[in-house]
């Protein structure tokens, strides 16, 4: 009995693995196909779905149409899409159907798909289900299924492109929404100077300004989001110069939506939009105490692939947002936050202090709280608020082993295991070759001293009186716990904490056991110190 049991619970294990299998096989087979698979789920309005979604092979049914209709596959869109009276198609399906209502979106889908397939079928061709059995469609094992393409970037590249090609015309993609204009119809204007980011009146997820935000209010009651406008302005294009047999760009998901994208190196090269915007500014606030910065912005330009990484709502100057108190217009954020916001990564410093959050730079900055600047630091501070007009002109440093100690020996803490020698000067040459390799680091590491601070952290040149040589960790870290000095580890965790935490953070490999750093004593225990 108990072995039958055994076996039946065997069986049933067995089914549950085949079924999974088969359903996250399924999910690899829609993902990975080029045949275009979209989702008709409509959850905004159905909310809770019955049956699932319904897998939707787009590309098979444009071939199969345009073979059956003998006409090209971009003279099949109207079959199944309207047009507009400026003789565009809104991409929506069904047609003439009120999209809010769920009981009507679900006939209008049952009764558009089941026509075209009963046609089909009275021709004895192949097609798909020709009576209303849910299951058909809605099929079990893709009821937890849902196709999402990459996102897809209109690169510097891409508009270049465009540029060149439709000879600096503007207007065929870019407008503006005169809010003030009574007649709706032609509130949808070009104004050359004023062509900005699809994102900033269409991207519904980010919270706009107070004048921005009457815009995409007129914009969400016309359901134009980001997919939609693109899909919009991108497909119709491309559509018409295929039906004019001229070049065009591509009209399948699986042709935009491919998941590759350019690097910055393959972009630093390409010329980025021009709007009248100088190759080097200098930030002069009204008003302010402190001195003026000079900014490179060409050099900015070719180190984002976007321009909203800064301009996050229009492409005007931050000050004409912030000013020193905040204003409405900057949702109260005034030009110091703006500048300096620690986890904003749209301010120069929170996008410069996420720039350190890569593995090469972790090693040190990992140890290094974030410049306060509500307290100030002349030091840091005067870097960037110089008062001169040009950028200044920092060049690589190197280090020598003439000037550092090669190795050096940690034995305070020798117990059971030998001293350990640590590789002293390979290990700063290393650190200072990968700020050699940054402008942004280079522009702040300005000598060896700062590459010290990585590990001598808590380190103050000017209370030192041997400022070539920094403290050791046991001037601060005890052997002991001080229990006066809650936030002060003893001297092996201090060390284990920095040497460990640095190689997992630059992704070295860390040591797994003692000996791979310690060579075991081979009498004795020895002394606790050296």
């Amino acid at each position: 009995m108990k072995k039958s049991g055994l076996i039946l619970i065997l069986l049933i294990l067995a089914f549950l693995v085949i079924v999974i299998y088969s359903s996250d096989k399924s999910l690899s087979d829609f993902s990975n196909q080029k045949t275009d698979v979209v989702t008709i789920a409509h959850k905004e309005v159905f909310g809770r779905l019955q049956y699932g979604a319904v897998l939707f092979e787009h590309q098979k049914h444009v071939e199969s149409i345009a073979k059956a209709l003998k006409k090209s596959e971009e003279q099949t869109c109207q079959e199944c899409h309207n047009k507009n009276k400026f003789d565009e198609f809104s991409f929506d399906f069904p047609k003439n159907v009120n999209r809010k209502n769920p009981e009507e979106l679900k006939n209008a889908y049952h009764e558009n798909c089941l026509r075209c397939h009963q046609a089909f079928s009275f021709e004895n061709k192949k097609t798909g289900p020709v009576i209303l059995s849910c299951r058909e469609c809605h099929k079990r094992k893709y009821e937890n299924i849902e196709i999402k393409y990459p996102v897809f970037e209109f690169d510097f590249a891409l508009h270049d492109k465009h540029v060149k090609k439709h000879q600096n015309d503007c207007s065929l993609c870019h407008h503006t929404y005169d809010i003030e204009e009574k007649n709706k119809e032609i509130a949808l204007v070009y104004e050359s100077g004023t062509e900005q980011s699809c994102y900033y009146c269409h991207d519904f997820s980010k919270k706009r300004g107070p004048e921005l935000s009457k815009i995409v209010k007129v914009a969400k009651e016309k359901e134009l989001n980001i997919k939609k406008a693109f899909h919009s302005l991108c497909l119709n294009c491309h559509l018409q110069n295929k039906l004019e047999a001229k070049e065009s760009g591509p009209v399948q998901c699986s042709k935009c939506h491919t998941g590759k994208y350019k690097t910055l190196e393959e972009l630093k090269s390409i010329p980025r939009p021009e709007r009248d915007q100088p190759k080097k500014a200098f930030i002069s606030i009204e008003g302010a105490k402190m001195k003026g910065v000079p900014f490179n912005h060409e050099f900015h330009e070719k180190n984002n692939k976007t321009c909203r990484v800064c301009h996050h709502e229009t492409l005007k100057s931050c000050k004409e947002c912030h000013d020193l108190k905040g204003k409405q217009e900057g949702g109260f954020v005034n030009i110091v936050t703006a500048y300096h916001g620690q986890t904003s990564q749209m301010s120069c410093q929170g996008c410069h202090r996420s720039l350190i959050n890569r593995k090469e730079c972790m090693g040190c900055h990992y140890f290094i709280a974030p410049v306060k600047t509500d307290v100030g630091n002349k030091e840091i501070c005067n870097l960037c608020h110089s008062g001169k007009r040009e950028v200044e002109k920092v060049s690589p440093f190197n280090v020598s082993p003439k000037t550092l100690k090669e190795e050096v020996t940690i034995k305070h803490l020798e117990k059971e295991f030998e001293p350990v020698k640590m590789p002293h000067y390979k290990m700063i040459k290393k650190l200072t070759d990968i700020s050699n390799q940054s402008m942004l680091a280079t522009f702040f590491h300005r000598d060896v001293k700062t590459i010290c601070k990585g590990c001598h952290h808590k380190s103050k040149e000017e209370a030192e009186s041997k400022k070539e040589n920094p403290p050791i960790c046991i001037s601060c870290h005890g052997a002991s716990f001080d229990s006066q000095a809650l936030g002060r580890p003893r001297l092996q965790s201090a060390y284990h904490t920095m040497c460990i935490k640095c190689h997992e953070n630059m992704e070295i490999d860390k040591p797994k056991k003692c000996t791979d750093c310690h060579e075991r004593k081979a009498e004795g225990l020895g002394n606790v110190y050296n």
